[in-house]
């Protein structure tokens, strides 16, 4: 992240520049893409503007459904209602779209680095990142955290984090060591997709495999 960051001149416009790229038909309005890539409402303006001048974004139309009454909470019953916005998407027509993508959406970030956002959150004895981490959109998740003890709220603050970075939403799995060693010796299907096909092993305590 550190080397993208130099070369795009800031952590920020890599966010949101990742936002786009791995999200391309989606449209966001300035406070969705300050939201996902945390950042603030004007450091989001100010880098969708420079995205758009260069042609990466446009302008786009779309509608989203928004509760019928302004003082409503969102729930599966709440009245919706269709409203137009105008937002950012990404510009197919962008000529270097292709290598662009190729380089930013590239994981700046190893073995350790993974396993350090994790310190503190619970006694963790086995880490595995997969689908978009290496590049394998079929994987059934993208992040497995295996341990004792997890501190599960701490463990999805920081995987917001990691999703901020990587500009998509993150397929991930949390589960006590006995419940994965008992799946893992059942041949549970959940399981044996993701430790039977291509994946990163990030960090391993257990003699299973």
């Amino acid at each position: 992240m550190d080397t993208l960051a130099k070369l795009f001149g800031s952590a920020a416009r890599v966010r949101v520049m990742r936002l786009f790229l791995m999200n391309s038909e989606e449209i966001y309005e300035i406070a969705d893409v300050a939201q996902r890539a945390r950042t603030s409402i004007d450091v989001a303006r100010k880098e969708v503007r420079l995205l758009r001048d260069i042609a990466l974004v446009k302008e786009r139309e779309a509608v989203k459904l928004v509760p019928k009454s302004s003082r409503a909470k969102v729930s599966a019953e709440t009245e919706l209602k269709k409203k137009k916005f105008t937002g950012y998407g990404l510009d197919p027509s962008f000529p270097f779209l292709a290598s662009l993508r190729g380089l930013v959406t590239e994981i700046a970030m190893g073995k350790e680095d993974i396993a350090a956002r994790f310190k503190g959150c619970g006694h963790f004895k086995l880490i595995i990142v997969a689908g978009i981490f290496i590049d394998e959109p079929t994987s059934r998740v993208d992040v497995l955290i295996v341990g004792d003890k997890l501190k599960r709220a701490a463990i999805e603050r920081e995987l917001k984090k990691l999703e901020a970075e990587v500009g998509k939403e993150l397929s991930y799995a949390l589960m006590e060591s006995a419940e994965f060693e008992y799946r893992f010796g059942v041949y549970d299907k959940f399981v044996r997709d993701i430790v039977d096909y291509p994946h990163l092993v990030v960090l391993n305590k257990l003699n299973l495999f």
